[in-house]
């Protein structure tokens, strides 16, 4: 079936992308300015890297309960709420009187921001079937992929004229809350009679029998596993740039956004990739070539070539990631799709926060090429350990 690009393009579709969007601001927009709100705030460098820490524990800790309410109340309610969170508590984070206070609005922003892709992922699961929700999917993890890349580098700019800028880009999360109400119709299933109490009481006994469905935790280790790898290229290109190649932050920041355009552009296709690779060809074909990018990135003379290693890294992640977002919001049974949805959003968050943590380790202890290797290496190794002909046997799920 021939998917039409307009039918996707209506003013309601678009909102529902800007919701994405606006889930990737967490850290993106706010982590270049850190250095600036340390006067402000009375902060000192050790220490206002918390701005974005409660962020992420914020959403390790709440997306599981977002995921319930998305269910069990619906997926505009839930939608409103977050956006209206992000929104609010970013406003405030302008008139904190100290830092304790600022992180604070933080923690309960992040809840607000945390919530944002799983209910778009969800709604786009609700609207739309087969060749149309992959395409939408599609666009949806293009619009991710932009914004985690150019995000940075409008914040940075934004915080070199005023620290309280970005906090102001987070407060127009409140307009979209406007324009979610008046253009989102519901779109969760209709309960029939009983079935909301029974899920209620019945949600997480339900859930864990489906994460007990092979298919659907390896959707969960392909979360933590291709996040991890994105954000040991976002964490260390850019010293890897500048520390042995001799270039700018701003020329980082154009490699960067580079990745992420080769990632949008193949995103945007998947429908079209749908036809001629089945499911583990996409899978193995994805993290070939983000291992293959960050292989060949210290093995380049010049500098000049990383922009290939990008280019293939982009590719790989433009294959993978709408591929494993389209069967997160297939796989799962209606009634659980927003819980499975936000645990694997949990999962992403994981992947991100792990990553400078764990590579830091190689970078101290050898140099900046190791780590590379070492996320090269981690990308064959999880090809080889999900063996995905087996679980296909092993579950009866069509790889289709």
């Amino acid at each position: 079936m021939e998917v039409k690009t307009r039918e996707l393009l209506s003013f309601r579709f678009i909102i529902i992308l800007l919701m994405g969007a606006f889930g990737v601001m967490g850290g993106a927009i706010l982590a270049p300015g850190l250095p600036t709100l340390i006067k402000p705030f009375g902060a000192t460098a050790e220490t206002i890297g918390l701005v974005l820490s409660v962020y992420t524990v914020a959403a390790a800790i709440s997306l599981p309960v977002t995921g319930f309410l998305i269910d069990l109340c619906g997926r505009k309610p839930v939608g409103i709420g977050c956006l209206l969170l992000d929104g609010t508590f970013a406003l405030l984070a302008l008139v904190a009187p100290n830092f304790i206070v600022l992180l604070v609005f933080r923690f309960f922003q992040g809840i607000g921001i945390a919530g944002l892709i799983p209910v778009a992922m969800t709604v786009i699961g609700d609207w739309y079937d087969d060749q149309r929700r992959l395409k939408a999917i599609g666009l949806l993890s293009g619009a991710i992929s932009v914004s985690a890349v150019v995000l940075p580098l409008l914040g940075g700019w934004l915080a070199s004229i005023s620290w309280r800028l970005p906090f102001v880009v987070y407060g127009l999360s409140l307009l979209l809350a406007v324009l979610f109400i008046i253009f989102i119709e519901e779109s969760k299933p209709e309960a029939e009679g009983g079935e909301t109490q029974k899920l209620a009481k019945e949600y997480f006994g339900s859930l864990k029998e489906v994460l007990q469905i092979a298919a659907i935790r390896e959707l969960l280790g392909h979360a933590l596993v291709i996040y991890f790898l994105l954000y040991s290229l976002v964490t260390f290109l850019p010293l890897f740039l500048s520390g042995v190649h001799g270039f700018s932050e701003f020329v980082a920041g154009i490699a960067l956004s580079a990745q992420g355009f080769f990632s949008a552009v193949v995103a945007s296709q998947a429908d079209q990739v749908d036809y001629y690779l089945d499911w583990g060809q996409k899978i193995a074909l994805g993290f070939g070539l983000i291992a293959l990018g960050l292989g060949l990135m210290p093995l380049w003379s010049t500098g000049n070539y990383v922009f290939l290693s990008l280019f293939l890294f982009g590719v790989g992640m433009g294959t993978a990631q709408p591929t494993i977002y389209d069967r997160t919001v297939k796989l799962p049974p209606e009634e659980l799709k927003g819980a499975v949805v936000a645990i694997f959003n949990t999962m992403k968050f994981i992947g991100m926060s792990l990553a400078p943590l764990v590579l830091r380790f190689f970078a101290a202890h050898y140099n900046l090429a190791t780590v590379f290797l070492v996320s090269s290496l981690l990308a064959v190794v999880w090809l080889v350990a999900i063996g995905l002909f087996q679980t296909e046997a092993e579950c009866g799920v069509d790889r289709s």
